[in-house]
């Protein structure tokens, strides 16, 4: 086991400063969220079930187990501490991306492996894409109140993602998988006292197959497919490289920072990471 550490390297973008993942500059209502999605070789995906033996799959009922299991998921939480397994991909991760200029300009699969910190607020949805096929149609077949499924044009497969913080060290994470597809169609939108039209696509949300759980600051959530491809998790966890190698993916979801100050502290100090920021949300 070893400890916790930032997963770089991350997209750049032109911004003012070098706020980082460690600089006390949310609100006290503002959880910090990272996440990354791992493409995994065939050699590292064998390593998938002993990886399993340091997660805790206890934090979801029996009754979703089963239904996610259904519908070719599975998830777990590593309580403060990243596995050497994991670690270690994130270090080929970054290395690839380092060494490979189409790595870092992200076309070399569907699937793109930079990491990205969120900062969310519980009345706030962030949109984490995994998969946008926007020149495909998939066939898709799932488990909620029974067998359904069609065919689906130009899909995006994304996790709607919610957090807010429960205390000082805990935060409340919710990850729904969702699925949009067809072309835009323009609506028109009443909201705060406004009339406006945008531009909506259909869509499917899996609200029976939404994790939410509680986690301490450090703790990192793993969300992957079921190890025989099917259903949801074969479209959000395997992607396939445009070498035609058929790859499974892992997405990583950890508590990077709560800021509750102390009210009667007035004077807040903040001591800036020596590493690169990560791209915010």
């Amino acid at each position: 086991m070893c400890g916790c550490a930032q997963w770089l390297p991350t997209r750049k973008e032109p911004e003012p400063g070098k706020s980082t993942i460690l600089t006390k500059e949310i609100a006290k209502d503002t959880v910090g969220i990272e996440t990354i999605l791992l493409r995994l070789s065939a050699v590292e995906s064998q390593q998938m079930q002993d990886l399993w033996t340091y997660a805790d799959e206890q934090i979801i009922t029996p009754e979703q187990r089963l239904l996610l299991d259904r519908n070719g998921l599975r998830a777990g939480k590593f309580a403060g501490q990243i596995p050497a397994i994991t670690q270690a991909w994130i270090s080929q991760n970054a290395a690839r991306i380092e060494n490979d200029p189409m790595e870092q300009a992200g076309v070399v699969a569907e699937v793109s492996s930079f990491s990205q910190l969120w900062r969310c607020r519980s009345d706030q949805r962030k949109v984490l894409t995994v998969r946008n096929l926007s020149k495909e149609t998939v066939t898709l077949f799932y488990n909620e109140d029974g067998f359904r499924g069609g065919q689906f044009p130009a899909p995006h497969f994304l996790f709607s993602l919610y957090a807010k913080p429960l205390g000082p060290q805990s935060a409340q994470v919710l990850l729904r998988p969702e699925l949009e597809y067809g072309q835009s169609k323009r609506s028109v939108v009443a909201k705060d006292s406004a009339i406006r039209t945008e531009e909506r696509r259909e869509s499917v949300r899996w609200d029976s197959l939404a994790l939410v759980v509680n986690m301490q600051q450090g703790d990192c959530l793993i969300l992957t497919g079921s190890t025989e491809p099917r259903g949801i998790g074969e479209h959000f966890f395997r992607t396939r490289s445009n070498e035609g190698e058929f790859q499974n993916v892992v997405l990583l979801v950890r508590v990077a920072e709560l800021n509750a100050p102390d009210e009667f502290n007035i004077v807040q100090t903040a001591k800036a990471s020596p590493n690169e920021p990560l791209k915010k949300r």
